[in-house]
């Protein structure tokens, strides 16, 4: 974490503070946290210190810790600034201090207000997506045929098909190791867990929370910790343990109509399974093309941690579970 949005004092300016004790709140890219103080002292906050709502970066200078007897001067430097700017910014509910001017400018001027600048979130995103293409990404692509996948949904609602997908995905990690397993400092890293992310668009925000080893629990159960999980990313009381150690993430995009895509690896992850929409799709069956509903499915996979016949083996077993799941009917309850 470089930087962050600043929530709220926890304390009033001039109360006495315990080290333990809660300072101020912190929304990072995923959760609203709490933030001890180190030390003991009398809390000073100064007239330019942060407001609700403002980005902070480590190591900033937020307010002060004062002994008996001593002061905390601050200096509050001028922003210069049209009065278009100004309403501008009162409009749009945007502290003038944190707008930055066009290059080789002095002055804040209206245009300068309405410029996009990424949030601490989406910086985060720019970052991992970045990290994620340096890796030597492969990619494969299956159809599995989806009528028994869809008999089982139906039968028990208010099951959802990322819930059988969670858990068909887990079962094929456990029988596939070599591919539950990440790139180190140039060491391959096996797991011993089956941990996996969940992509899910939370408000603005792209959040990949995770369901722990989904291949030992039932489906009911699944579904109660998806939707669990869930409330609390868009409550913000999400914990980091929430999004750690996944050894694979889902990302569906069949609800929004979508066919097929390729994902992009959420890292140190290898393998991320991308999902299309299901459908009715013309299949060869005894030499007849008919209609039969089925559902893509593409992997992205880290090259350097797994090869071809590998990742085709983890995919051919995951297609195989979705396509009769009354074959591993124990599993699934």
């Amino acid at each position: 974490m470089e930087e962050g949005l600043f929530g709220a004092w926890l304390k009033n300016d001039g109360d006495p503070v315990i080290s333990g004790e809660p300072l101020f709140s912190l929304e990072s890219e995923k959760v609203t946290m709490e933030v001890e103080s180190l030390d003991n002292g009398m809390l000073h906050i100064p007239a330019d210190g942060p407001q609700p709502g403002a980005v902070v970066t480590v190591g900033q200078l937020l307010g002060y810790l004062l002994q008996n007897g001593e002061s905390a001067p601050t200096k509050q430097t001028p922003v210069l600034a049209s009065p278009r700017a100004r309403a501008a910014a009162r409009e749009l509910g945007i502290d003038i201090a944190e707008v930055t001017p066009r290059e080789g400018a002095k002055r804040i001027v209206a245009a300068d207000v309405h410029k996009i600048k990424p949030s601490p979130v989406r910086n985060t995103i720019a970052s991992r997506m970045e990290e994620s293409f340096r890796a030597p990404h492969f990619y494969l692509h299956a159809d599995a045929d989806a009528e028994a996948l869809v008999h089982l949904r139906d039968g028990h609602r208010p099951l959802s098909y990322n819930d059988i997908l969670i858990k068909a995905i887990a079962i094929a990690l456990t029988r596939h190791p070599r591919v539950n397993a990440y790139w180190n400092d140039g060491v391959i890293t096996p797991r011993i867990t089956n941990h996996v992310a969940l992509a899910a668009q939370i408000g603005d925000t792209l959040l990949t929370p995770v369901i722990p080893n989904p291949a030992e629990k039932s489906l009911a159960q699944i579904t109660k910790e998806r939707e669990a999980i869930l409330e609390r990313c868009r409550l913000k009381q999400a914990s980091p343990a929430d999004f750690h150690d996944a050894s694979a993430t889902l990302s569906n995009l069949g609800p929004f109509g979508v066919d097929r895509f390729q994902a992009i690896l959420n890292p140190p992850q290898s393998v991320i399974v991308a999902v299309g929409k299901i459908a009715k799709r013309p299949v060869v069956i005894d030499d007849a093309v008919v209609p039969r509903l089925t559902i893509p499915i593409s992997l992205s996979i880290d090259h350097r941690v797994v090869d071809g016949v590998a990742a085709a083996a983890f995919l051919q077993t995951l297609v195989g579970i979705l396509e009769s799941p009354a074959s591993t009917y124990n599993e699934w309850e």
